[in-house]
C-alpha cells in the first residue's frame, strides 16, 4: 500500500471513528423526556428529606418574595465566583434600572490549587478586595464622622458554591465545586468567616444581612429589571419563573409553595404565613442531578474526567456535562484518546511527544470550542489558527473536519441536557398553565449561555423536543440577566 493510499485509508478511520464518537453524544426526544421526569422524581425527594449527597440539595434560600422594580437604596454586594471575586455598590433607582460600580479580580491561582489554603487565606483575600474598593470607589465611607464612628453598611454575600442556609444571612458550605479545595472550609458558616476577616482588616461597620448565590441572585434582579409585565408589542403577560445559570458551571432556582418543602421546619412555615408568604425560592444546586449516573447519558470521557482530572469525583455529574469549565476537557480527552488509537496527530508518535497543553487537564477552554464551532471557512482556517494559538498544536484538514464535529456534538449534547431542568421546573410549577396565553421568563446569566454561539438556539431546540412540546417552548423567553449576582445580593439585602 503507498502512502498516500495508508494516508486516505487513516483519515477515512478517523472520520468514522469520530462518527461513532458524536453519536455517544447524541440526546433524544426519548432521553430528554425520560431525564425531565426524572428530575422531577428528584426535585420532589429533594423537597421532602435533609440534603443527599446523591440527589438534588433542594435548598431553602429563605427568600420569600420576588421583587417588582420599586425598589430603592444603596447597598454593597460581594460575589464570589468560580473565576473571580467581585465587590460591588448597587444604587437601585426604583425603577427596574440600577446603577453598579464594581471592582472585579481574578481569584489567585495559588487559592485554588496549592496546598494547606486555609478559610483565613481565602475570606483574608476577600476582605482585602473589598477594602480596596471601597479606598478606591467610596472612600467617604472610610471617614469617620464626628463621632468618629464610621456608616453603617450592608452587604449581600453571593456565594456561588452548596450550601446548608439555616437563616437568610448564614449557611454552612457543603461541598466545594469547580476548582476550589480549601478542606477546612466546609461545615463552616461562610458568613462568619468572610465577617470576621472584615473585621480584621477594620471594617467592621459592614454587616453581612443576606447570603445567598449568583443563581438566586440572577433570579432577583431579573425580577427587578423585568417583573410580571405585558411583552411590548404582543399583549401577552411574561412572568419570571427561573434564574438559572449557565457558565463556569451551572445551577438554577425558581419559587415553591411553602407546603411542598416538606423539609422546612413547621413553626417556620407558619410563622411565614402568618406574614403573607406562601412561596420560598429554592435552589435546586441542579449541578447534582442524578449524580448515581441512574439516567444521565455517559461516555468513557465523562468518566475519565470525573474521576481522573476533577476535583470532585463523582459528584456535580450533570454539571460535567453541561458547563463551561467542562466542555474544552471533553474535547481534549477525545483528541488524546483518538491519538493513542493513531488516528489523529500522527506527527506525535507518542502520548509524551504531544504538546504540553494538550496533555494538561482543562487547558482548552470554552473559548477555543466557541471559535470552532462557527469556523465555516474552506480549509477551516480559524480552527487551524485556534489550535496553534491555545495549544501550539498543528492540524491537517481532515483533523480540523473531525474536531469540529466533535466540538458541535459535546456542545449540543450541552444545550439539549440544559434544557431538562428548565422543562422539569416548568413542567412541576405548572407555570406554562398558570395564566390563558401567559409566557414565562427564564433570566440566565454567565458566559455560555450569553456568549457561546447557537447555545441559546440549540436549548430552546431541546425545549421544543422535550415534554413541553413546540406550543410550551412557543411560551418561553430567555432573557440575559447582566450582573445578576451582585445586584441579586444588594435586592437580598435590601430586604433583610
Amino acid at each position: 500500500m503507498s502512502f498516500s493510499e495508508l494516508h486516505k485509508e487513516t483519515e477515512t478511520q478517523l472520520l468514522s471513528e469520530v462518527d461513532k464518537i458524536c453519536e455517544g453524544f447524541v440526546v433524544g426526544p426519548e432521553k430528554l423526556a425520560e431525564l425531565t421526569s426524572y428530575f422531577i422524581e428528584q426535585m420532589e425527594a429533594g423537597l421532602k428529606a435533609g440534603d443527599s449527597e446523591l440527589g438534588l440539595p433542594m435548598i431553602p434560600s429563605y427568600v420569600t418574595g420576588k421583587p417588582d422594580g420599586t425598589e430603592q437604596g444603596v447597598l454593597l454586594a460581594a460575589d464570589l465566583g468560580g473565576s473571580n471575586f467581585r465587590v460591588c455598590s448597587v444604587t437601585l433607582n426604583g425603577d427596574h434600572t440600577f446603577k453598579m460600580e464594581q471592582l472585579k479580580t481574578r481569584i489567585p491561582q495559588e487559592l485554588l490549587e496549592e496546598q494547606g489554603v486555609t478559610s483565613d487565606d481565602l475570606f483574608g483575600y476577600l476582605a482585602r478586595r473589598t477594602k480596596a474598593f471601597l479606598t478606591r470607589n467610596h472612600p467617604e465611607l472610610l471617614r469617620p464622622d464626628s463621632n468618629g464612628a464610621l456608616q453603617p453598611l450592608k452587604m449581600g454575600f453571593t456565594f456561588s458554591y452548596p450550601i446548608a442556609q439555616t437563616s437568610l444571612n448564614s449557611g454552612t458550605l457543603i461541598r466545594w465545586t469547580k476548582g476550589f479545595s480549601i478542606k477546612d472550609t466546609v461545615g463552616k458558616d461562610v458568613v462568619e468567616l468572610f465577617q470576621e476577616q472584615l473585621k480584621n482588616y477594620g471594617l467592621d461597620m459592614i454587616n453581612i444581612v443576606a447570603l445567598t448565590n449568583d443563581t438566586i441572585g440572577t433570579f432577583l434582579t431579573h425580577c427587578y429589571t423585568s417583573g410580571t409585565a405585558l411583552q411590548a408589542g404582543s399583549g401577552e403577560i411574561s412572568e419570571p419563573v427561573i434564574g438559572c445559570i449557565f457558565g463556569t458551571g451551572t445551577n438554577g432556582c425558581y419559587m415553591e409553595k411553602l407546603d411542598n418543602i416538606e423539609k422546612l421546619p413547621a413553626k417556620l412555615k407558619a410563622s411565614l404565613k402568618k406574614e403573607g408568604k406562601d412561596e420560598m425560592c429554592i435552589n435546586t444546586e441542579w449541578g447534582s442531578f442524578d449524580n448515581e449516573l441512574k439516567h444521565l447519558p455517559t461516555t468513557c470521557y465523562d468518566t475519565d474526567i470525573d474521576q481522573k482530572f476533577s476535583p470532585n469525583p463523582g459528584f456535580h455529574l450533570f454539571e460535567k456535562r453541561v458547563s463551561g469549565m467542562y466542555l474544552g476537557e471533553i474535547l481534549r480527552n477525545v483528541l488524546v484518546d483518538l491519538h493513542s488509537r493513531k488516528l489523529l496527530l500522527q506527527q506525535y508518535r507518542t502520548h509524551d511527544q504531544l504538546p504540553h497543553r494538550l496533555k494538561t487537564p482543562f487547558e482548552l477552554s470554552s473559548e477555543v470550542l466557541a471559535r470552532i464551532e462557527i469556523d465555516d471557512s474552506t480549509t477551516l482556517r480559524e480552527i487551524e489558527l485556534s489550535f496553534l494559538q491555545s495549544l501550539r498544536l498543528p492540524t491537517t484538514y481532515p483533523e480540523r473536519k473531525a474536531i469540529q464535529a466533535l466540538v458541535r456534538a459535546i456542545t449540543r449534547r450541552s444545550a439539549y441536557l440544559a434544557s431538562v431542568p428548565i422543562a422539569a421546573i416548568l413542567k412541576k410549577t405548572g407555570a406554562l398553565e398558570k395564566r390563558y396565553h401567559g409566557e414565562v421568563e427564564i433570566g440566565c446569566d454567565g458566559s455560555v449561555v450569553e456568549y457561546y454561539p447557537g447555545f441559546r438556539s440549540m436549548l430552546r431546540h431541546a425545549l421544543a423536543l422535550s415534554p413541553l412540546g413546540p406550543e410550551g417552548e412557543r411560551k418561553i423567553h430567555l432573557r440575559i440577566s447582566k450582573d445578576g449576582s451582585g445586584v441579586g445580593a444588594a435586592l437580598c439585602a435590601l430586604v433583610a
